[in-house]
């Protein structure tokens, strides 16, 4: 056994001799048993001063590690923008890009009615505009008159978008004018020789854009040439005729202007606040159901847990259509207050309601897809799947799907395609797609009532082999406790409160300080030797406790 004194000398030598005599240090430190070690100081670094709130400037020593978790999240974030940039803006500029090559896909008709002079004529400048190899043409398709018995038959065909538009010469119009002319009828009309018809409300951008410019710079450019061409020929046949001179005079028309055109609306886009519910009010409901989203998973958050992954599941599919039906409802009255005319269809009651009840699904069909999304990237990416669901949305949205690359066919089946489709029937009375648009949101709706469970599943068993992992780790690092073993024996780390690594540091000590008083007694000089030793036994444990 080692005196007191040895004990001392140990603990009084540096550093460096102190290493050299670990070997007489650890009788001491060990138990009897030598199943329990004494704790042993270690060289713990000094802590850094606590940061003081608002006195730093931005590079500053102390702020370091902040700043370099600054700048690498910033440019992590700046590297998936460019990227995302790269990405969504080109879809968006390709749908408007391209609007002039792709015009000739608006199909317009040509029916002549008349089969005479002014029908010829007529189709002559068509068939001319057609054998053009201009980009900023319209599509235009000669009809057989036969198919069309009146002009009301014309116009039931464009209303039902066969085409987009009609050009139509009037039944009789040659004979009419003809007519008007040998008499001197001051009262003819030369518009009623033709008639253009044409669907506004299918979409406004394609009909004052394209097909209303288009198709006049050919009307009227045809109608001058048929009336310079007709004029030489009547003044030349007639020259010497004063009865026709004195008709010609009574009605000039017949002459200069000898044909002309009128333009009739089917549909006219009759309701400009209209714009705020076909395209930028969609990209507003788009927002609204991410807010539920966004609001959701943090407060789900704290009772996820706890729940059985039935519940978890059903909470995650019902619970955000609930919250959409008063914000679809809050939304859908907004438009009565700035009086949208839902009775072009239905009345104005049923139109409302239908309105609402696709807004409604349109929501639910965006919102859901949000939804679904944010189990798996979570809501700091989140934004990087939102702004494609838009611009790819918005970019089918614009401008007709028919003036765009053969790319942007996917729009068919997008959600605001078609809550907008759905919107102009019921504002505009243009053909009704509802069936179809109802089916592709209903669709919608049904992929993300299966992909959120699906990913809310996954996510929930990645959690519970988690917490297993956890469990079998605290299990593992438990102190053995022999006295376990003993059914009357009560653990003394359980006692008061006591937390077991501070009683296992209180046992060491205890143990420590006997063996101390073990080898004192044997020792003449212990009287020396055994405060500095017990001191040194509480700075020890002084410091482990504060680790």
């Amino acid at each position: 056994m080692y005196s007191s004194d040895d004990i001392r000398d140990v603990l009084s030598k540096p550093a460096s001799v102190k290493h050299a005599s670990s070997n007489s240090l650890r009788s001491v430190r060990t138990r009897k048993n030598s199943s329990t070690h004494f704790p042993t100081v270690t060289n713990v670094p000094p802590s850094p001063p606590p940061l003081i709130k608002f006195s730093y400037s931005f590079w500053a020593p102390e702020l370091s590690w902040l700043r370099r978790s600054y700048l690498k999240v910033m440019a992590q974030t700046l590297i998936l923008t460019v990227i995302l940039v790269w990405i969504c803006i080109p879809v968006y500029f390709g749908s408007l890009a391209h609007q002039r090559s792709y015009s000739d896909r608006l199909h317009v008709w040509f029916v002549d009615m008349d089969g005479s002079d002014i029908g010829s004529a007529m189709r002559t400048a068509v068939q001319a505009n057609i054998n053009t190899n201009t980009k900023a043409k319209l599509g235009w398709i000669i009809k057989d008159a036969s198919n069309f018995p009146t002009i009301t038959d014309v116009s039931n065909q464009i209303v039902d978008e066969r085409a987009w538009a009609a050009l139509v010469v009037s039944r009789n119009a040659t004979s009419n004018l003809i007519s008007a002319r040998e008499n001197g009828d001051a009262s003819y009309n030369q518009s009623t020789a033709m008639v253009f018809l044409y669907n506004q409300g299918r979409n406004e951008v394609a009909a004052n854009s394209f097909i209303v410019p288009l198709s006049q710079a050919l009307i009227s450019s045809a109608a001058a040439n048929f009336a310079a061409s007709y004029a030489s020929r009547y003044l030349a046949s007639q020259s010497g005729n004063a009865t026709a001179m004195a008709a010609l005079i009574a009605a000039p028309q017949t002459l200069t202007t000898p044909i002309s055109y009128s333009m009739n609306n089917l549909r006219p886009y009759s309701a400009p606040v209209a714009s705020a519910l076909t395209l930028v009010g969609s990209i507003y409901t788009i927002i609204f159901a991410f807010v539920i989203t966004l609001s959701g998973y943090a407060i789900r958050q704290a009772i996820e847990p706890f729940l059985k992954t039935k519940d978890l599941l059903l909470l995650r599919v019902l619970a955000p259509p609930i919250f959409y039906i008063p914000i679809s409802v809050a939304y859908s009255m907004i438009s009565l207050c700035f009086k949208v005319p839902f009775n072009a269809k239905y009345n104005r009651a049923g139109g409302f309601f239908i309105f609402w009840l696709y807004d409604f699904m349109g929501m639910t069909a965006l919102g859901l897809s949000t939804e679904a999304m944010i189990t798996l990237l979570t809501p700091k990416y989140m934004t990087y799947f939102l702004v494609p669901l838009i611009i790819f949305n918005v970019a089918v949205s614009s401008v007709p799907i028919t003036l765009e690359p053969w790319f942007y066919k996917y729009g068919y089946g997008f959600p605001v395609y078609n809550m907008q489709q759905a919107t102009r029937t019921l504002i505009f009375n243009t053909k009704s797609h509802l069936g179809l648009n109802a089916g592709i949101l209903i669709a919608w709706i049904a992929l993300s009532c299966f992909t959120i469970p699906l990913f809310a599943f996954i996510m929930r068993r990645r959690a519970m082999a988690a917490a297993a992992r956890e469990a079998t780790s605290r299990s593992g690092a438990a102190p053995h406790n022999d006295s376990s073993h003993d059914p009357d024996s009560t653990p003394r780390n359980s006692v008061d409160g006591i937390h077991p690594d501070q009683g296992k540091l209180e046992e060491s000590k205890n143990d420590a300080d006997a063996e101390v008083m073990s080898i004192d007694e044997k020792s003449p000089a212990h009287d020396s030797g055994l405060p500095a030793l017990k001191s040194r036994s509480n700075e020890t444990f002084d410091i482990e406790r504060q680790q």
